[in-house]
């Protein structure tokens, strides 16, 4: 009896295949189970009349986290629970603008990656409250260990016209020599960083123009993911690059995936070469020597 047992469980252990999540924002709540969608009730976290999540600016203990999918994936919002008076944020916030005007919570493609008037979540990274935590201002946690898959990346309608026109703050207009990063990492359960890749927004002159399916299949076993950004256009206050993105489809694995094909970014095909100098690992790309973080040694 004992054996024909062993025996079952064997069978439907062969039975079970990975389970594959894809976050969808079309399930969003707040920390308190309030939905994220079109409503008349005022407070109940809706999107408002311009199609932004109207609690992106509050301060509030209940929305430090964005949650989908029945709580498996929970986006960072306002992790420093400082809005000053409803003038900030930091962290993701969830968008369905649909016109591409240099609007800090549109993006180029106009909608999410299931097209225009779909939701889809605008990143806006703090390079002061990431260090002020300890641990980066856009994190998305999950519900258990995942192996990360792919996640689709668009620029931000705002970022895109400072870096392209210039004329934003004290942002300048980006030369075949700057570069925009989205540095994607891998968090342990003390959302600490242990694996990373680099998306580039912005290299070699070219910049994202739309979604592009960007892999992680390298980052492994994760209990979240963070993201951070780096520019070339520093000033004397941080970077003049306004430091948004737009995210969608982040996709799970429950099992470590096979396939590591698919990886779209936004840099052209001019050669790279990665080298060491003093001790620390560069990239370089048509002479010039590049940080990992997209950043030019000059």
């Amino acid at each position: 009896m004992k054996k024909v047992l062993i025996l079952l469980l064997n069978l439907i252990g062969l039975t079970v295949s990975a389970e594959v999540i894809t976050m969808d924002l079309s399930t969003a709540t707040d920390m308190a189970s309030n939905p994220v969608k079109y409503s008349t009730v005022f407070g109940s976290g809706y999107y408002d009349v311009t199609d932004v999540w109207d609690s992106t600016y509050n301060d509030g203990g209940m929305h430090q986290f964005i949650y989908t999918n029945d709580g498996q994936f929970k986006l960072s919002h306002l992790l420093s629970l400082a809005s000053y008076g409803g003038m900030s944020w930091e962290g993701f916030t969830l968008s369905k603008v649909s016109q591409d005007t240099a609007n800090v919570f549109g993006c180029v493609a106009n909608g999410g990656v299931a097209g225009k008037g779909t939701p889809y979540a605008i990143g806006y990274y703090s390079d002061w409250v990431t260090e002020s935590l300890g641990y980066s201002s856009n994190i998305i946690l999950f519900d258990q260990y995942y192996y990360p898959e792919h996640v689709y990346i668009c620029q931000n309608s705002n970022t895109m016209e400072a870096i392209t026109h210039g004329g934003i703050f004290n942002a300048k207009i980006f030369d075949n020599c700057d570069t925009l990063s989205l540095i994607i990492s891998a968090l342990d359960s003390s959302w600490q960083e242990i694996e990373s890749i680099t998306y580039y927004l912005a290299v070699d002159g070219k910049k994202n123009n739309g979604w592009e399916k960007v892999s992680l299949t390298t980052l492994g076993k994760a209990a979240g993911v963070s993201f951070r950004m780096a520019t070339t256009d520093m000033g004397s206050y941080g970077a003049n690059t306004p430091m948004y993105f737009a995210l969608d489809g982040l996709t799970v694995n429950t099992e470590h995936p096979t396939n590591t094909q698919d990886i779209y970014t936004a840099t052209s095909t001019k050669k790279r070469q990665m080298i060491i100098i003093n001790s620390h690992l560069t990239i370089l790309s048509e002479g010039e020597l590049y940080t990992l973080f997209g950043q030019r040694i000059k």
